[in-house]
């Protein structure tokens, strides 16, 4: 054979494939120490690949069941190669407490961490370069709140083995017990 085989993919895919995520959670970039950057021929990211300071608030979404997607493009213009990430999930009630975070964080950025359906997990931000959050309220038959996150990159989203925080902050110093399960 002339070439190397590169093989990517399973060569018969999962059965179970809903491509939704299950667990979500939002750290400011004004809390984090450091953000490990992407190697030139992988966005893979061992468990240390985050560092934040102690005391830092992590907040978590619990999101309902096959409601949570992030999407991601890859577009080339003359300033080179940019990669845009949008996260997106609805939100059901009045949900005050998510209006006052709306209205407390709207100019902050965030790193996400997430897992999807098949227990891919993702890290979504970096270091200078968070997530912007956006919302959507409208208040119809029912109150429905529309929660998104966008972020535009040089590299795309990286993957972490888990994001579970007990792996990741071993030492929890840190409080994570605010979270906005309004639906």
């Amino acid at each position: 054979m002339l070439g190397a085989l590169e093989k990517i993919g399973e060569p018969c895919q999962s059965p179970f494939n809903a491509g939704f995520l299950t667990h979500l959670y939002a750290i400011q970039t004004q809390n984090l120490v450091y953000v490990h950057s992407p190697g030139a021929d992988s966005v893979s990211q061992p468990l240390s690949a985050i560092g934040i300071q102690p005391g830092s608030i992590i907040t978590e979404f619990l999101i309902r069941t096959k409601t949570a997607t992030f999407s991601e493009t890859m577009a080339e213009s003359a300033d080179g190669i940019a990669f845009q990430t949008s996260l997106a999930f609805p939100m059901k009630g009045t949900a005050v407490e998510l209006t006052n975070w709306i209205h407390k964080n709207r100019r902050r950025r965030y790193i996400l961490l997430m897992r999807d359906t098949l227990g891919n997990c993702y890290m979504m931000g970096s270091y200078d370069n968070g997530a912007r959050v956006s919302w959507n309220r409208q208040v119809t038959s029912q109150s429905l709140h529309q929660l998104a996150f966008n972020l535009v990159n040089w590299h795309p989203i990286q993957f972490l083995p888990s994001i579970d925080l007990e792996k990741i902050f071993p030492h929890r110093e840190f409080d994570y017990s605010f979270d906005l399960s309004f639906s």
